[in-house]
């Protein structure tokens, strides 16, 4: 499932060891189920992009990463962390565990989220899934795809300019001025 890409980490004054990649995933699927929801999906692996010297991941769908944060643990965030060039210990959802060159679903345990205060949350989870998922959820969005229909508001007052302008058109007894227009016209 994994790519080939390897990455190599030399010390630094956040590190303490040398950290050594050999395999990083393509695509990870993160579930977080209470919470920062919104932040659930499919990641893909950012050809050429680091963030503190490691992979970085965007979502599919939305503009939302999963980054080494400066401390030296996964986060997932935002373009507030992406306007930052992702130096910062900030996130919506982070492991506190230091991954010391682990993958982000190699790490076990240690999610928390920000909502409404830093929670743990042994219920988020991070995992590796085949490049073919993110294609087959892309042909079942377009094949599922319903046209986007107005507001409901919107549809109800359409309805009702409709009706409005139906009694308009009807004389005082009744009769539809329009049906009458033609039969003056016949004769």
């Amino acid at each position: 499932m994994g790519g080939s890409m390897s990455c190599s980490c030399k010390e630094n004054s956040s590190f303490s060891r040398r950290h050594e990649i050999h395999i990083v995933p393509q695509v990870l699927e993160v579930h977080v189920p209470r919470g920062c929801k919104w932040v659930s999906g499919l990641y893909k692996l950012v050809d050429d992009a680091k963030a503190n010297r490691y992979p970085l991941w965007k979502s599919v769908d939305a503009d939302i990463f999963i980054y080494s944060m400066n401390n030296g643990r996964w986060g997932i965030g935002a373009h507030q962390e992406k306007a930052q060039g992702f130096d910062t210990e900030t996130a919506y959802v982070f492991n506190d565990t230091p991954h010391e060159g682990l993958m982000p679903h190699h790490l076990m345990g240690g999610w928390m989220h920000s909502r409404p205060a830093w929670t743990p949350d042994e219920g988020i989870k991070c995992r590796e899934v085949d490049v073919s998922v993110v294609l087959e959820r892309a042909d079942e969005k377009r094949k599922h795809k319903v046209p986007r229909q107005p507001p409901k508001i919107m549809q109800q007052a359409v309805a009702k300019q409709q009706s409005v302008n139906e009694a308009a058109s009807d004389d005082k007894y009744g009769g539809k001025l329009e049906e009458k227009l033609e039969k003056k016209v016949r004769v």
